[in-house]
């Protein structure tokens, strides 16, 4: 019983704050899609795509097991 008291004294006021949080969003940036989260756009990931900054031919040996 005192777990589950423990952990609701934790959880509520953290659940009501986010819900806050998110209702603010909804309230200042109604048109926010969160399209540019951790940029998943199509324009983003052709640059990535087209740098081509990934190389498979080098080893990278620091710290390496003997």
């Amino acid at each position: 019983m005192a777990a589950i008291l423990i952990t609701l004294i934790f959880v509520v006021p953290i659940s009501v704050y986010w819900a806050h949080l998110i209702h603010n969003m909804k309230e200042n940036f109604p048109d926010y899609k969160g399209e540019d989260f951790l940029n998943w756009g199509e324009n983003e990931m052709k640059k990535e795509t087209e740098t081509n900054e990934w190389d498979d031919n080098q080893v990278h040996t620091e710290g390496g097991f003997h």
